[in-house]
């Protein structure tokens, strides 16, 4: 994803989120295999992002996790943004895979399920404070995403396409997960799974649409040393 060599490695954690209405944990299967909370290694950006990275027998797989400094959608208060980029480079066969993102610990008064938008997938949580959303590509821009090949392989855009097997899955209140087809070896993919928050506001939703954030955005945030 992006050269080591000069990176701090830090002490091995779950990839997590605090959040003010719990905590979000990130997951990864590779075929039947789910990687382990920890990653194998850790790094620190200079600038506070980390990379994680798992070394399984068919894949390396990357996450790249930090705080997005972007304007609000519309010109308001701006609110936190916390984006994970997602690199998986086959070295084997991987049959399939599933990324999911989950917000637990929830509040006892907190509810929430599916929010999704145009070529957005998206799950919001909220309670009478806060409201928190996650979320990444819809099936539909996923299979367009597939289809450019520049973030996933172009043999994912007809599956994608068909939308039964695969895409975007959804459990109440606070689950999401990427459901994707699987790597030949050296092929890889690439996604962006965003979370943010803000006061439950029903006349401005900011943390909705500050999810809605692109790839290319969000890398460029995650990886640009402080001033």
């Amino acid at each position: 994803m992006l050269p080591t060599d000069h990176l701090a490695q830090a002490d091995r954690r779950p990839a997590v989120i605090d959040t003010p209405l719990g905590t979000l944990g990130f997951s990864v299967a590779l075929g039947s295999d789910a990687l382990p909370a920890k990653p194998d290694t850790l790094w620190r950006l200079p600038n506070g992002t980390y990379l994680h990275r798992w070394r399984h027998r068919t894949a390396t797989v990357d996450l790249l996790i930090g705080s997005v400094d972007e304007p609000a959608w519309d010109g308001g208060a701006p609110v936190p943004i916390w984006a994970g980029i997602w690199q998986v480079r086959a070295r084997g066969k991987v049959p399939g895979l599933v990324v999911s993102a989950e917000l637990t610990d929830l509040p006892a008064d907190a509810y929430g399920g599916q929010d999704s938008g145009e070529c957005l997938a998206a799950v919001s949580v909220q309670n009478e404070h806060f409201m928190v959303s996650i979320g990444g590509p819809d099936a539909e821009l996923l299979a367009m995403q597939a289809a450019d090949g520049r973030l996933m392989p172009t043999s994912w855009a007809r599956p994608l396409r068909a939308a039964t097997e695969y895409g975007v899955r959804y459990t109440d209140p606070g689950r999401i997960a990427w459901q994707l087809p699987g790597l030949a070896t050296t092929e890889v993919a690439r996604l962006c799974i965003a979370t943010a928050w803000c006061p439950r506001d029903d006349d401005r939703p900011a943390a909705w649409f500050a999810v809605d954030i692109p790839l290319d955005t969000a890398y460029h945030h995650l990886i640009t040393d402080p001033a």
